[in-house]
């Protein structure tokens, strides 16, 4: 779908100058020790559309707070979204996906196409050429007492590209070499778009910390790639 047709096509209008190429370079492309690739593009969003995208989707999405670790709640509100079928398991729980919206099918896609685009333009990336998701899990983090602890995006059925779409407050995000404890820190500003490949989710985990700053809601949409074998229950 080229991006003429998907502006014109879903409601959340996506201004041209969101599509031009200057304006989707990654500030940074960071190779990973052991094979972990984390590309990231701040200014993905324009500020109206992002704008635009926060608040159909706070207002919208069906957002809920699960049991996590022990039986104790969620730090944050989540959100499944995604194809027919698919489920996402994390925590010993199973998060089955609602219907796509249209907002989360059109930031999907276009996200789905910049990686095609970086694949196309620098050979580094060529391994973000087959990007194609088919689940979100949106995390809805209400203020900096909500967080994501450490972690790894490694289960068995998820594919190695994962893109974190970052709407609202700036938070921090941190990554952690799993026997080095080599770390790095990024702010995911509002618009901005991250995206994990490579072997990253084998070798790295990741976190949100909590913040004592006072911080509006963000919302973080993780568009991911879940096969499921022929022998899951």
């Amino acid at each position: 779908m080229s991006p003429k047709r998907l502006y014109q096509r879903f409601p959340i209008q996506i201004p041209a100058m969101t599509l031009d190429c200057d304006s989707f370079s990654p500030d940074e492309i960071l190779s990973l020790e052991d094979g972990g690739l984390l590309v990231l593009i701040r200014n993905f969003l324009a500020q109206a559309p992002a704008d635009h995208a926060f608040d159909e989707l706070r207002s919208n999405l069906k957002w809920e707070q699960k049991p996590g670790l022990f039986g104790y709640p969620q730090p944050r509100l989540i959100a499944s979204y995604g194809n027919p079928g698919v489920f996402y398991r994390y925590s010993k729980h199973e998060y089955h996906a609602l219907d796509w919206t249209p907002c989360l099918l059109e930031l999907k896609t276009l996200a789905e196409s910049k990686c095609l685009a970086l694949a196309e333009d620098m050979p580094s990336l060529a391994s973000l050429a087959s990007t194609s998701w088919n689940y979100c899990l949106a995390n809805l983090y209400r203020s900096g007492t909500d967080s994501m602890g450490w972690h790894a995006d490694n289960e068995p059925e998820m594919g190695n590209v994962i893109g974190s779409l970052s709407l609202g407050a700036t938070r921090r995000f941190r990554i952690r070499h799993n026997s080095t404890k080599q770390s790095q820190t990024f702010l995911l500003s509002h618009g901005s778009l991250l995206v994990m490949a490579g072997t990253m989710q084998q070798h790295w985990q990741h976190e949100v910390p909590k913040t004592k700053r006072p911080v509006g809601e963000r919302i973080n949409l993780t568009f991911r790639t879940i096969e499921h074998s022929s022998d899951t229950p």
